[in-house]
Parts: C-alpha cells; structure tokens; sequence
C-alpha cells in the first residue's frame, strides 16, 4: 500500500507546483501537433518559461486545470413573435415568419407589406417601440394579391428563431440564408431550401454568417461544392498528422455556380465560418460585407498530461481554396459595415431594421435588379 500512496503524492505535488511532465509534453507534441517542433526547443521553453513558453510555439497551447463544477446562472427570458421584420425599397416588411411561432399563427406570411402596428403608421421606430415594448401588439399588413387588408394580434412569448432558416425577395430574386453553425446535417437542409429557391427564380444569394461559430468543415464544405464553378478544392484541413488533415472537393461544377453571391461577416464569425466565407468568395466571387473576421481558424483538442491536468494544442488549420493565411488575420470585408457587436443573440424580430451590413447586403442585389 505505500508504493502507490507515494506515487500519488508524488503526482500530486507535481500538478500543484506547475511543472510539467517533460515526457508527456514532448509525446503529445509528437503525435499531436499541428506543425513540427524539434523536442530540444520545447524541452528547452519548458525549462525556461514552464507552461507559458509552449504558447510561443502553438499560440493556443494552454495547460487545463481540473475542472470545478459550475453552477448553472438561470437564463433570461426571451420573447418574440416569431416575426423577422425589415425594409425593402421604402417600405417595411415581414421577411420571415417562422412556423409554429405566434405570427404564424396569427395568419401572417413571409413578404407581407406592414401598415399599421397598434393603429400607429408603419416606421422603423414605430416597429421597435410597439413590437419590443410588450407581451402584444396588433399588426396590420398587406398582401400581395389578396383582396384586402390582414389585422390580427399578435402574442409574444417563448419563442426562439431556428440557428438558421431563409427567406425570400422576389422583386430582387434574392434568396437569404441565416448560417447560425454548420452541425451536422446542417448543409442537406441549407442545400434543399435553396434548391426551392433557385426553382422560384431565386438567382442572388446572401449568407449570413454574423455570430457563427464555425461547426463541422466537412458540412461548410459541402454547401460550398455547390457553387463550385468548377471540379477542385474547395476547403482544407490542413496538419502535418494525415489522421487530422483533409480536402474537401467539388467532383464538377456546383449546381448554384452561376448564382451571384454576398456574405455579411463579424468580429464573431470564426472559425469554419469565416473559411466559409473567404472559400466563397475564392470560388464564386463573393462579396464580403460586415467586419473583420475573427482570425481564429486552428482546430485545438485537448490531451491528457496523466497529472490531472490537459494540455491543449492546435492540431490542424483550415484554409479556403485559395490557401490563404487566416490565422491571426480573418479576412477583411469589401465593404465596411455594421460594428454592432454580436447580431442574432436574442431572437428579436427587429434584428434586420437599421441593419447597415444587411441593407449594403441587399443593396448589392436591388441595384442588379432595377437596371
């Protein structure tokens, strides 16, 4: 019994003094990381600076402590309509009315022109203090075609827009997509509902891609194969460990290759979200809107240092077709706009109202469309 007692104790001490076991740092940095160090650098880093000299090789090393349990902080209430409103060519409309929510229910449709809320005439700053100010709210819209007006109330309640969905101008035969996170079997859903699009005349695109986080490249990947315009790369994993690496490729031209295409993008677009984006623009000449990406493109995993303590470390980097260095960089947006921070937090149904970076967006395609 005091065999193991001591070699406890001893690994105690060790993961409390915030020395590192050499062996295990060199193992993992072997097997593991992204590019190649040679073991006399980082056993000399270690001796030098401890944990804190490993960061000047991988900027994502970072020694893991064993975790404390956190207590759960109760979440704020979110109430919405379900209903997405914003501006078209001068006037306001529902662009979104998203199923099962209280506007669907209340019998208003995507593309529905706003007249009234509450009996006050249909602006911007009517729209946010009438919508945003209570639990109610009476709506009154017309109807492309209908014989008159619609009036219904409208409750708000808890009701939380999907991490991504679309919507439709048909004026400017713009389709819009919201890419909150490419999860898995995100991109056969993305790739169905714009194939319903394209078959009603949908010809532009805007992807919306504020406030996602990256997800799974192979589903990024697989959206964009589909506006290839032609059999190539489209999106890497790239790592000296073949187990970590891959090339996502498109066989032939992508099916939407001759759509024109935009990406609005922010500070908090990351990840494969912002390869996503440099990749389209890459391979279907999109134009970027918005702000400066997040510059954060490394797959980092966490690896066990048998102390209780992990060590985390880059093990790939994703790059677009082009090969470009994202890294510490993002991409930079053809035209500048927005700077409001983070977009679609909240489910609020005046999100697309004032929108600079959504207006430039589809100011791209409303130009296209009145020539």
């Amino acid at each position: 019994m005091k065999k193991p007692f001591l070699l406890s104790l001893a690994l105690f001490a060790a993961a409390c003094s915030g020395k590192l076991p050499e062996q295990e740092v060199l193992k993992i940095f072997s097997r593991h990381s992204c590019e190649e160090y040679s073991p006399q650098k980082i056993s000399g880093l270690l001796k030098e600076k401890g944990a804190a000299g490993l960061a000047e090789l991988d900027r994502h090393a970072l020694v893991l402590k064993a975790r404390r349990p956190v207590r759960a902080r109760p979440s704020e209430r979110i109430f919405s309509s379900g209903l997405l409103f914003g501006e078209r060519r001068g006037g306001l409309f529902v662009l979104k009315v998203f199923s099962d929510s209280p506007g669907a229910a209340a019998g208003f449709r995507d593309g529905d022109r706003v007249l009234a809320l509450d009996g006050e005439a249909a602006t911007p700053d009517a729209v946010r203090r009438r919508v945003e100010g209570g639990a109610f709210f009476r709506l009154k819209a017309e109807r492309r075609g209908a014989a008159g007006p619609l009036e219904a109330g409208v409750a708000r309640n808890d009701f939380f827009f999907p991490p991504s969905f679309a919507f439709y101008d048909r004026d400017s035969r713009t389709a819009f997509l919201r890419l909150g996170l490419f999860f898995e079997g995100s991109s056969k859903a993305v790739l169905a509902g714009l194939d319903a699009l394209y078959r009603v005349g949908a010809v532009n695109v805007i992807f919306d891609l504020r406030d996602n986080p990256g997800g799974v490249p192979a589903e990024a990947a697989e959206i964009l194969r589909a506006f290839a315009p032609k059999a190539g790369p489209v999106f890497e994993v790239r790592s000296r460990h073949k187990g970590y690496s891959a090339v996502y490729g498109a066989a032939e031209k992508g099916r939407f290759a001759g759509m024109r295409s935009a990406a609005i993008v922010n500070s908090g677009t990351s990840m494969a979200a912002e390869v996503f984006a440099r990749s389209l623009k890459d391979l279907a000449g999109a134009v970027l809107v918005g702000e400066p990406t997040a510059g954060s493109v490394s797959l980092v995993r966490a690896f066990s240092l048998g102390d209780g303590r992990g060590l985390e470390l880059t093990i790939a980097k994703m790059f677009p077709p082009s090969g470009a260095q994202m890294e510490g960089k993002g991409v930079e947006p053809d035209l500048k706009a927005g700077g409001r921070g983070r977009v679609w937090d909240d489910s609020r149904e005046t999100t697309l109202l004032g929108d600079a970076a959504y207006a430039s967006a589809a100011g791209l395609f409303d130009a296209a469309a009145r020539r």
